[in-house]
């Protein structure tokens, strides 16, 4: 039998994925060079993450 994982272990990565995505929206929204700069990245974090474990998966 598998050990239960707690809530914590359970909701980690969705949290840390879904405080950057707000981080990225509302950086887009409220400056701009360095900024931009900033929301690309904390946008581009989740589309990387979801490629990195499909991509983990398949080996």
């Amino acid at each position: 039998m598998r050990k239960r994982l707690s809530l914590r272990a359970i909701f980690a990565i969705p949290l840390f994925i879904a405080v950057t995505s707000l981080i990225g929206l509302i950086t887009a929204l409220v400056g701009n060079d360095l900024w931009d700069a900033l929301s690309w990245l904390t946008l581009g974090l989740p589309v990387a993450i979801t490629i990195w474990v499909l991509m983990k998966r398949r080996v």
